[in-house]
């Protein structure tokens, strides 16, 4: 048998290098951490800005903030919660569109030593009155839009939260007072803000982020999304409320960089990054294929964009090509995380994203992973087992929910809930979520696989599969596809000759459902759960 020599690999020499850099930078991270016992998160960026006071720092539909307006805003902002009532400790929501009034009310919270809690816009009145009371929040920050949803919250849930409504169409004018800018008595192990999960498995968990962890992630990110230094040009337009946003958006911000917000439209996405020269873009694949679809029928490409981020979801070597002659100068940056880790954990280096395409990657800076099988024991390199994580960007835990929190954070190790397994390069490549993983008679499909096979056929658009109940073999799958409306769909018949020549036999669908569009979250990702109980109802 021919030996391999892997360090003669030039990729992964590259992914090596990588990650020995990781590794010094992960050192320095949590060495500084310790000084830094006494902070906020808005502390440290007001530290942090210091130098480039008259560097923009917000941009917002023409509207600019420099650093020093934009921390002066923030002191003037905790002044009007602190004129309200609100204190250290104390809970904030925040109801609000992407905007540069988010940002500084966002701020103005943790700057306080209050804790936010970021409430994703889409929701309806019962699962936001349960959000605010569950979180014991006694503010809501809010503007004119969401004024119907929050009065049946009042009406139909009894839940009286006072609100302060924000005028989000004229410019940002709050002007602190000196007294503000003091740091609050509160400490860096202090919670900060609560996130709370989407709960597609039952009530939304709410998710405890320290200052701690925020910093962490504010350090840690740039390196791991590639867009450490100052000259970033960073457009945000996935919702400023999910927690991707602190390791994707508000970390530019400590590196001296420029963030522009916006609302998601995807010919507004694209000419905005034309007119600013945007130079780092974080999207889900659904808005790539979007904006790679309308920019070639504008004739254009986005030639200035150096690095271009993406997760939620995987693309095949394929669509990274499109996205790749779309942002012909970018590198390809794919990664994973969740809510509980600040939303990273892993990224795969751009420079080896069509090698190694379809792994998430390595570690980013100061996080630990590891496979584990199901008695918490670690897997050999290759084997499939449980991505586990712990470093200073994991959630503190659970709000009230002990027994979640240590079901979760078992053995000092985040559990994540995905499967996957760690290649001898290092690289992390997932197969599935465990509650999405199908069992037919005993052997184990991961979803992702199928998935990925169905994302080959040149006119299938979207694909999810779950499981469907079977007499016979307790679970059997099926495949929820849609299609290009402007193409002849696919037959079942293609469908399953397309599969069958690529996968075992009893990992093909046995049913296909047809329908017009995926049901996503607000960050991109499916929602198996709505799938299910499509499947469920019609059973």
């Amino acid at each position: 048998m021919m030996r391999i020599d892997m360090q003669a690999n030039p990729v992964t020499e590259r992914i090596s290098a990588v990650a020995a850099r990781r590794m010094q930078r992960g050192r320095e991270i949590v060495a500084e951490l310790k000084t830094l016992a006494g902070r906020t998160y808005t502390g440290l960026l007001r530290e942090r800005a210091q130098q480039r006071l008259a560097q923009r720092a917000l941009v917002y539909r023409g509207r600019t903030m420099t650093y020093a307006e934009l921390l002066d805003a923030v002191d003037g902002a905790r002044q009007v919660l602190r004129e309200r009532g609100v204190g250290e400790q104390q809970v904030v929501a925040l109801l609000m569109n992407n905007s540069d009034h988010y940002m500084v009310w966002y701020l103005a919270a943790l700057g306080l030593g209050a804790v936010a809690v970021p409430l994703n816009n889409r929701l309806v009145a019962g699962e936001l009155a349960f959000i605010l009371e569950h979180s014991q929040s006694v503010l809501t920050i809010t503007e004119p839009a969401f004024a119907t949803v929050l009065g049946q919250v009042r009406e139909a849930h009894g839940l009286a939260v006072p609100d302060l409504v924000v005028d989000v169409e004229t410019p940002v004018t709050l002007a602190g007072a000196r007294r503000y800018q003091e740091e609050p008595d509160v400490g860096a192990s202090a919670p900060a803000a609560f996130y709370y999960t989407s709960g597609t498995t039952g009530k939304p968990k709410g998710v405890v982020h320290t200052h701690a962890s925020l910093m962490a992630d504010a350090m840690q990110s740039p390196g791991a999304w590639e867009y450490d230094h100052d000259r970033a040009r960073l457009l945000a337009v996935t919702p400023l409320f999910h927690i991707a946003a602190h390791t994707c958006f508000f970390p530019v911000l400590f590196v001296g960089g420029t963030l522009y917000i916006d609302n998601y439209g995807t010919e507004r996405a694209i000419d905005l990054i034309r007119r600013e020269s945007i130079t780092a873009l974080f999207a889900v694949p659904s808005i790539l294929m979007l904006m790679v679809d309308k920019a070639r029928v504008l004739g254009v490409i986005l030639d200035s964009v150096r690095t271009l981020d993406f997760g939620a979801a995987p693309m095949t070597i394929a669509r990274l090509g499109e996205v790749q002659a779309l942002f012909p100068n970018a590198a390809l940056v794919h990664g994973m995380g969740q809510t509980e880790s600040g939303g990273t954990l892993v990224t795969l280096p751009g420079d080896v994203a069509m090698e190694r395409a379809g792994s998430v990657g390595l570690p980013m800076a100061g996080v630990e992973v590891a496979i584990f099988d199901g008695d918490d024991r670690e897997v050999p390199r290759g084997q499939v087992g449980e991505l586990v994580a712990r470093g200073p960007n994991v959630m503190l835990g659970y709000l009230r929910d002990e027994a979640a929190t240590a079901a979760t954070l078992r053995n000092g190790w985040l559990h994540t809930g995905d499967l996957g397994y760690q290649s001898e390069e290092g690289l992390i490549t997932l197969v599935d979520r465990k509650k999405d993983m199908i069992i037919r008679g005993g052997e184990n499909i991961y979803s992702c696989e199928v998935e990925q096979v169905l994302l080959k056929h040149p006119l299938v658009k979207a694909a999810a599969v779950v499981g469907q109940l079977d007499a016979l073999f307790g679970e059997q799958v099926c495949a929820f596809v849609s299609t290009d409306p402007e193409l002849r769909p696919p037959s079942v018949d293609e469908l399953l000759a397309h599969c069958r020549g690529r996968l075992a036999d009893y990992k093909v669908p046995v049913t296909f459902r047809f329908i017009e569009e995926m049901p996503l979250t607000s960050t991109g990702k499916i929602m198996k759960g709505e799938l299910r109980a499509m499947l469920t109802a019609t059973e």
